[in-house]
């Protein structure tokens, strides 16, 4: 059990802690860009998350997403 947590714990937040080790190191602190940056991924993956939910579920009850 405490395998599935940590394993889910790392998918979660290492890729986050990894690209903003690597944009602040790079890039610095001072600037504007680094914090867009993670505005912008925490936005990608707040919502592709639920696009893929909810295609799942058109799909699954036979709702036909090219019309």
């Amino acid at each position: 059990m405490k395998l599935y947590l940590l394993e889910y714990l790392s998918n979660k937040f290492c890729p986050y802690a990894i690209v903003a080790f690597l944009v602040f190191y790079k890039i610095g602190f001072y600037t504007w860009e680094p914090y867009a940056i993670m505005g912008l991924i925490y936005f990608i993956d707040r919502f592709s998350f639920k696009t893929g939910h909810a295609v799942a579920t058109c799909t699954e009850r036979g709702i036909d997403l090219e019309s």
